[in-house]
Order: structure tokens, then C-alpha cells, then sequence
């Protein structure tokens, strides 16, 4: 019988904005923290042009989202600090995580510049030192990876556990920042149905606006519908699609990347709708 799959996704926290904070703080150890103010990484104050690719959790406060144009940023938060964007550091930054990550998993699929799956099954035996009555495996393992990124490199990042891809991922993006999370199967009743169901990985904007269309609010509501009414709304590859991943169904494999990844975008969600057909 096939071991189960033991899946962890790490997502930098604010990667653009995190690296240029601790960028900062190696130059002047005096310096504000970037993170521990509205701040936020994109455009230019003096033009009030660009777009916001990554903010801080104070600016988040504000309403400050990633992908929003300087200007309106800036009338939600008047005191937003402003940075540019710094491409080789990132890319630094992002060499020194993916590094460390491949010191504890046997597999590791960087996705983007921030974020990795890793296919940890069978290794129980071999963290088993890591294990405590505070943090039994696979908790303590992923608590061990956390907190070692944060204490070399100087950021933080969130850790989701399951058995799959789909399931890791969607753990990950649960309460931040500097967490770990599961979602177990036996967890997705409890933790994934009752969010909305725009927050399902992979369901995009429209794709979602239709399901809401058909009285489907939250991802527990696609989980307990019939495949086939929602094949008849998003034909049968997106209707497929949402039915098998709102019941945290996964098949996709965690495999390491034929070249580097290359992208920059700090978006915790896909940019295009991956059920549209």
C-alpha cells in the first residue's frame, strides 16, 4: 500500500517588501523596520505612478492592496512609505530560502521567487528528534524550517501541511504571518468549507461570481454540489475542477523544476482563472 503523501507549501510573508526591510536593516541596524510601518513596495511617491506589487501588514490595514495603482494607495494611506523595487536583491534572497529548503526535503518545486512545495513523505523517522509533546511531527519539522529561514536570512514565512498540493496551499494562506498550518482531510470540513468561495485556489474572479450566481457562497456550498450542475455552469473541465478541489482532491505531484523559477509576482493567487475553459 502507497505511504500517504506528506505535503508542505512555504510562502515568503510580503516577500518584496520583507527583503527590502531586511536589505535596510543590514545597511543602518538603526533603521525603521519596514513592516512594522504602512509600507509598501511599487511605483513612485513624486509621480504617483506604478502599481503596489507588495505592502506591509500596517498597510494592509489601510486597505492597501497589491496590484493597485500608487495613486489610489496613497489616498487611502497618505503616509504610505514608498520603496522600489529591487530585483537583485530578491533574487538573493530568494537563492538563500530555496537553498535552505532543499536542506530538509528530498524534493523541492519552487512555483515562484517565494513559495515552494516540498514532498516530505517518509521522513518521519528521520526528524524524529525534532519531536515534542509541543509539536509533534509534522508540526515540529515545519516549526524547525520557519524558524530557521527567519533566524539566518531575517524574514519570516508561513508553512502549510497536507497530502496534497492543493490542500498545502490553501494551508499556507490561513492567518499570517510566520505561521504554521494544517488542513488535513479530516480538517477540510472545519477549516476550508465555511470560507468564501473566491479564496479557493484556483478560483478565479468570474469564475466565482458565477458560482455565486447559483447561490454558492462558500466552498463547503461547491463541495455538496451534484459535479454535474456545476459542469453545466463552468463546462466539464472547470466544473470538474471546482467539485474535486473544493473536496481538497488533488492529483498533482510535487516535482523539482526543469530550470529556475524565474517569475516576480508576489500574488498568492494564480492571475488567470485556471477553471476557465
Amino acid at each position: 500500500m502507497e505511504k500517504e503523501k506528506l505535503i508542505f507549501h512555504i510562502d515568503v510573508n510580503s516577500a518584496f517588501l520583507s527583503w527590502s526591510a531586511v536589505k535596510r536593516l543590514q545597511e543602518d541596524p538603526d533603521a525603521t523596520d519596514l513592516r512594522t510601518i504602512p509600507s509598501a513596495v511599487g511605483g513612485d511617491r513624486e509621480t504617483r505612478h506604478g502599481i503596489i506589487t507588495a505592502k506591509s501588514i500596517p498597510a494592509k490595514k489601510y486597505g492597501v492592496t497589491t496590484g493597485e495603482p500608487v495613486v489610489k494607495a496613497l489616498q487611502k494611506c497618505p503616509n504610505l512609505v514608498l520603496i522600489k523595487p529591487d530585483f537583485e536583491t530578491y533574487h538573493s534572497f530568494s537563492c538563500s530560502f530555496i537553498s535552505i529548503l532543499h536542506q530538509y526535503a528530498p524534493v523541492v518545486e519552487q512555483v515562484s521567487i517565494d513559495e515552494a512545495f516540498l514532498d516530505m513523505t517518509g521522513t518521519e523517522q528521520l526528524y524524529a528528534h525534532l519531536v515534542t509533546s509541543g509539536h509533534p511531527f509534522p508540526i515540529c519539522l515545519a516549526e524547525k524550517i520557519k524558524g530557521e529561514i527567519r533566524d539566518t536570512l531575517g524574514f519570516t514565512v508561513n508553512v502549510g501541511i497536507s497530502v496534497n498540493k492543493l490542500l498545502a496551499k490553501m494551508a499556507s494562506d490561513f492567518t499570517k504571518p510566520d505561521k504554521v498550518h494544517t488542513l488535513f482531510p479530516e480538517e477540510i470540513a472545519e477549516k476550508m468549507w465555511p470560507l468564501d468561495i473566491g479564496e479557493l485556489y484556483g478560483c478565479g474572479k468570474a469564475t466565482a461570481q458565477r458560482l455565486r450566481g447559483l447561490g454558492v457562497r462558500t466552498i463547503g456550498d461547491a463541495a455538496h454540489m451534484k459535479e454535474e450542475t456545476l459542469q453545466a455552469v463552468l463546462g466539464e473541465k472547470g466544473g470538474e475542477y471546482i467539485y474535486r478541489s473544493a473536496n481538497g482532491i488533488s492529483d498533482s505531484l510535487v516535482e523539482e523544476a526543469a530550470e529556475e523559477a524565474k517569475g516576480y509576482s508576489n500574488e498568492t493567487t494564480t492571475s488567470q482563472d485556471i477553471t476557465a475553459d
